[in-house]
């Protein structure tokens, strides 16, 4: 019989520099996914929140309040005598209040007080912004309302658009309040980009934060939008619990929600506000 010891030794041989090639190749791989994760964890404010150059100054309805780090961080009041019910605006990335004041004057008009903040480095607000600074100062503004002001929570409505839905619904399923408007909002920070979940970490997990909730919710998202594609609304909808209602405005993309359908679009936010209310 021919001796096949050397054929099956080149085999070994070969199936060894495989084996060996193969783990080289996912050990790569794994390297490259860990370097992304981190590097997207480590910048991923600094693409979440890009502040434009202030629009407005102090006065007229615009002032200053402390965090809970001493920084302040400013605040555009819009009241009515006759409100029954008070919106916090929380805006989106590349804004700040002066870009607002325009939308928070329609919210006053409609018989509601109003109020907006800028994140921290927006604006005319102090210190750098992120996550965790937002979050914290949009507590501010809500400490300031019920703790300086004497609003009752169950008066209090939060309105978060895009980036700023985030930061309600932190704020939402942390401290009572009456409702939550989550307009143009998406799952995490991360899918934004990734559209699929890659990443065990993640940061403004809306889709956790608003399994949470404990107030009445409406979502309003427009159905072309092709920044945070309109999936993301409605799977935030889908886990969210009751009482929640939804607005999904045709023809609209990320920024013209407001006014593809302006009459349909406050008559679905009184509505939300009637039975917040009652």
């Amino acid at each position: 019989m021919p001796d096949m010891s050397g054929a099956n030794q080149q085999g070994w041989k070969k199936r060894a520099i495989g084996d060996f090639t193969l783990r080289r190749v996912l050990r790569s791989l794994l390297e490259v996914y860990v370097c992304v994760v981190v590097g997207a964890w480590l910048f991923s404010d600094r693409l979440a929140f890009q502040p434009p150059p202030a629009t407005y100054a102090l006065g007229n309805g615009v002032f200053r309040i402390a965090t809970s780090h001493g920084q302040k961080i400013a605040i555009l009041a819009l009241t009515n005598a006759t409100a029954s019910q008070v919106v916090l605006f929380a805006h989106g990335n590349a804004e700040d209040i002066g870009d607002v004041r325009e939308f928070m004057e329609q919210y006053r008009s409609l018989g509601f007080d109003v109020y907006a903040f800028d994140y921290r480095g927006y604006g005319i607000s102090d210190g750098k912004p992120g996550t965790r600074n937002a979050c914290e100062d949009i507590a501010a503004l809500y400490n300031y309302l019920v703790e300086q002001k004497g609003i009752p929570p169950q008066r209090i409505i939060l309105h978060g658009r895009s980036l700023g839905a985030a930061v309600a619904l932190h704020l939402a399923t942390r401290r009572p309040v009456g409702g939550v408007i989550v307009e143009s909002a998406f799952l995490t920070a991360f899918r934004v980009m990734t559209r699929i979940p890659i990443s065990p970490i993640d940061k403004m997990r809306n889709i956790r934060e608003v399994r949470k909730l404990k107030a009445p919710v409406l979502f309003i998202h427009g159905e072309a939008d092709r920044t945070i594609p309109i999936w993301h609304g409605k799977k935030l909808y889908d886990l969210a619990p009751e009482p929640k209602f939804a607005y999904w405005v045709k023809g609209a993309g990320h920024n013209d929600v407001l006014y593809a359908n302006e009459a349909e679009y406050w008559k679905q936010i009184r509505n939300f506000a009637a039975f917040v209310e009652k």
